[in-house]
């Protein structure tokens, strides 16, 4: 369908944060608006979630205790879908666990800005009550609501769906607020287990998740994703459980499934020798902050996603471990009891 429907989006107010917690600093403002680079009238983005569906297919995307149900998918969509979740894709596609649906629509590709830049895989994002937006490279979507979450998306792709990342960044996306609903947090992390449970190790690009995982792999532990992983309180303390998105590691290897009690939640710190020390209960929660993607700038969900992290870190307080790239980093867990 074509966007023939305005939006006005009322300017962000940001709740009074939670006393201590520091916001995490934020990017200088950019020189173009929401969806600039991509669309060529943002300012007719979709107010509702309607249009031209692409084709009849539903499929069930199933991880980390839900399902997410995404329908008006054609053939040729469906099976890139299939292709790329795998076993994570029950047939016949039957609902499970708690679910979220994504509904997938045509759009007309000169409703996307057409230039020399080579394929882009960021996306913007904009937000109000209730409401997320985003835009990217030949899509765009909505998310809807807080308890109950309602997705669209809107694309020119049929072949290039998956194989170009579109639908991957709309899960990722969905499934980081559908968690918040939960009481969790998709944490962009590394997590790694055995036998007695799993660490988590998180940080900002670059901070290490990838080299600790490989001296996982060396130690013969076994890594559930180096990107990003789903996190929950229970009464016992923590879990972590295997999201399907990787970074260098799970797009190459075969990587754990299931959900483990996180023994070490740790915060990244490149160093020449190996420490882990304690951190300040505001430090920790500012920290694990800056490592909650697509929530952690939204106004409207700040407080919520704070008192989740307070509420994790009370139970797993997390401590700065600093590693070098080398075995001493599992000395220094075994000697601390964090094994």
């Amino acid at each position: 369908m074509r966007l023939d429907a305005h939006s006005t989006m009322p300017a962000a107010r940001c709740p009074k944060p939670v006393e201590r917690v520091a916001r995490p600093a934020l990017a200088p403002p950019a020189a173009a608006g929401f969806g600039d680079r991509f669309l060529r009238l943002p300012d007719m983005f979709p107010a509702r979630q309607s249009g031209e569906c692409w084709g009849e297919e539903r499929i069930v995307v199933r991880f980390a205790g839900s399902d997410y149900v995404c329908e008006g998918l054609s053939a040729t969509q469906a099976a890139a879908v299939r292709e790329r979740f795998g076993a994570l894709c029950p047939a016949p596609a039957t609902d499970g666990g708690p679910a979220v649906t994504l509904r997938v629509f045509r759009a007309f590709a000169d409703e996307f800005v057409t230039d020399d830049r080579e394929w882009e895989f960021d996306f913007d994002l904009d937000y109000a009550p209730g409401v997320v937006r985003f835009a990217g490279f030949h899509f765009l979507g909505r998310l809807d609501g807080t308890a109950q979450l309602r997705a669209a998306l809107w694309t020119p792709e049929d072949s290039r769906l998956v194989s170009h990342a579109i639908f991957e960044n709309v899960l990722r996306v969905v499934a980081a607020y559908h968690l918040l609903g939960q009481g969790g947090v998709l944490l962009h992390s590394a997590a790694v287990a055995d036998d007695a449970g799993a660490h988590v190790f998180f940080g900002p690009s670059g901070a290490g998740k990838s080299t600790i995982s490989r001296l996982a792999m060396a130690a013969h532990r076994a890594v559930l994703s180096d990107d990003m992983n789903a996190l929950r309180g229970t009464a016992g303390g923590v879990t972590v459980e295997k999201v399907p998105f990787a970074g260098d590691i799970g797009q190459t290897q075969e990587t754990a499934d299931g959900r483990f009690p996180v023994r070490c939640l740790c915060r990244l710190e490149k160093g020449e020798a190996p420490a882990l020390r304690a951190m300040r209960p505001a430090s920790a929660v500012a920290a694990l902050l800056e490592c909650a993607p697509f929530v952690n700038r939204n106004p409207y969900r700040y407080d919520e996603l704070v008192a989740t992290l307070q509420a994790l870190n009370a139970r797993l307080p997390v401590r700065a471990l600093t590693f070098a790239p080398d075995h001493r980093v599992w000395e220094l867990l075994r000697t601390e009891g964090a094994r």
